[in-house]
């Protein structure tokens, strides 16, 4: 039987938690799912969800992707302010469905994948256990909509009975690992590419910089010595010197200085297909 209300474990600001034995256990809309908890990890980008709160990209609104008014059926979408429920690293059961679901049965047994890539936030992009409650609870509501990618791929990867709850949850963070170690980076300019230097402070040597030759070159906050020494590492191409970081993606973001608040804004102007 489903209890009217759950145990769970809330993010209401920042580095403000609160256990709630009251909260809502939500019955499913008509595209909605209900999963029992199983299991869930707990995870270093919790902490940084714990620390930043509003302040976390993946904690602000969905600003495109899905229908605005869909997203005002679903209580489990909380952006903002709204108290949130962490945890990711989640295997469910699923309890309940509403009568117009169509993918998902009673009983059947899942390992969650966490991010909605589909659906962007202002600096990332939508998750569970962020603007969506994760599952720090007994029970948690998706909705189907939402966890379907426009492909017609889930979010919700099935799972089988032989292994235990715990072992399948650490599915995700071992993903996580195996990513690290295959992704492979590249470790210089991509040649032909665009290149963005932001220098804030100090003096700095710049030679080296340029094993390839990039397309373009824009630079910000260069003395007129390090200007020379630019122009003469890139031979023939000339750089173009801006006051201000340019409304523009590159390829490649050289960053000398040690401002958080730069940092965030070179992110930005990062292309995510940048590797060669």
């Amino acid at each position: 039987m489903i209890p009217e209300k759950q145990v769970a474990v809330q993010l209401v600001g920042p580095d403000e938690l609160v256990l709630n034995e009251e909260k809502d256990v939500h019955k499913p809309g008509p595209h909605q799912i209900l999963g029992k908890v199983e299991s869930v990890g707990l995870c270093f980008s919790d902490m940084k969800l714990l620390h930043a709160f509003t302040g976390h990209p993946r904690k602000g609104p969905i600003i495109e992707g899905i229908d605005q008014e869909i997203l005002k059926e679903i209580p489990s979408y909380v952006p903002n302010e709204l108290p949130t429920v962490p945890g990711h690293e989640a295997v469910v059961e699923i309890v309940a469905v509403g009568k117009g679901v169509t993918d998902y049965k009673i009983g059947e047994r899942y390992l969650v994948q966490t991010d909605y890539r589909h659906l962007p936030t202002d600096g990332s992009k939508a998750a569970f256990g962020y603007n969506f409650e994760g599952a720090l609870q007994q029970y948690v509501l998706m909705d189907e909509r939402i966890i379907t990618a426009p492909d017609g791929e889930s979010f919700l990867i099935p799972v089988t009975d032989e292994s235990s709850a715990s072992a399948v949850a650490l599915v995700e963070p071992w993903a996580c690992v195996e990513d690290a170690y295959i992704t492979r980076e590249r470790q210089t300019i991509k040649a032909g590419g665009k290149v963005l230097i932001v220098k804030e402070g100090g003096d700095y040597d710049l030679s080296g910089l340029f094993p390839k030759k990039p397309g373009s070159v824009v630079a910000v906050g260069l003395s007129d010595k390090e200007k020379k020494q630019l122009e003469s590492e890139l031979g023939g191409l000339k750089p173009v010197y801006a006051d201000a970081i340019p409304e523009d993606l590159f390829e490649d973001v050289i960053y000398l200085g040690v401002n958080k608040g730069t940092f965030e804004t070179l992110e930005k102007t990062r292309l995510l297909n940048a590797e060669s």
